[in-house]
């Protein structure tokens, strides 16, 4: 019995060995050609791999080179046209210093001309709003990039300050104008002198003695009687 199974023992260590040193090959092993020598100098070079590329035209150029547009800003452009037109407070006199704001609309045409402009603001008369209109429509910006017109909305602050009254404990001298000359001081009167010169006496000048003249006696005219109406 330990006969047979040291037998058994020793066939299957040979076998385990003879599998590992004669691998098998797999059925589906496709064998390559051999390859061919291949010179250098037929392989393609990276010049001629990469794609052609065109210069750029001097017109493509001169739109790379340019900067590009920056949006504008219109609401801007127009408050500063406008100013601080402070003189169009014709009307609102506030007792105190403060900031009165303008609220300003208006419809920019492609030219850069300003249409339909609106003032509004709070204490404004009539006549400060045309004031303020006038202003914003004789603006003109430049002209704009479309064809097509666009509104704007913007404001502008006025910093008013109430008229300051002086006043004098001794009445200011009167305004003195330029280009005025003055009158000479008067001369100092003469004292009287000398002997009066008389003339002869005059004589009466008497006319001719008139007599009044009388004209024709009138003659008294008598009409028709009257005759009464009977009814």
């Amino acid at each position: 019995m330990t006969r047979y199974v040291l037998t058994c023992g020793l066939v299957l260590i040979a076998a385990g060995c003879k599998g590992q040193q004669e691998p098998a090959e797999p059925a589906d092993v496709i064998e390559a050609p051999p390859t061919e020598a291949v010179d250098p100098a037929d392989l393609p070079s990276a010049a001629d791999e990469a794609p052609e590329t065109q210069a750029p035209t001097q017109a493509e150029a001169s739109e790379l080179d340019a900067p590009a547009t920056r949006a504008r800003n219109l609401a801007t452009e127009l408050r500063e046209a406008v100013g601080s037109p402070a003189d169009c407070l014709k009307d609102y006199r506030p007792n105190s210093a403060m900031t009165i704001r303008v609220n300003i609309s208006a419809v920019v045409r492609p030219t850069g001309i300003i249409i339909e402009p609106s003032a509004t603001g709070r204490g404004l008369s009539t006549n400060d709003r045309r004031c303020f209109e006038h202003r914003v429509g004789a603006v003109t910006l430049e002209p704009l990039a479309g064809q097509s017109s666009k509104p704007v909305f913007t404001y502008v602050d006025i910093q008013y300050e109430p008229p300051v009254v002086e006043t004098y404990d001794v009445a200011p001298p009167p305004p003195q104008p330029d280009d005025v000359v003055q009158p000479l001081p008067k001369k100092k009167p003469i004292a009287p002198s000398g002997v009066p010169i008389e003339g002869p006496a005059a004589d009466p000048i008497e006319g001719p003695s008139g007599k009044p003249i009388e004209g024709p006696e009138g003659v008294p005219i008598e009409g028709p009687k009257p005759v009464p109406i009977e009814q």
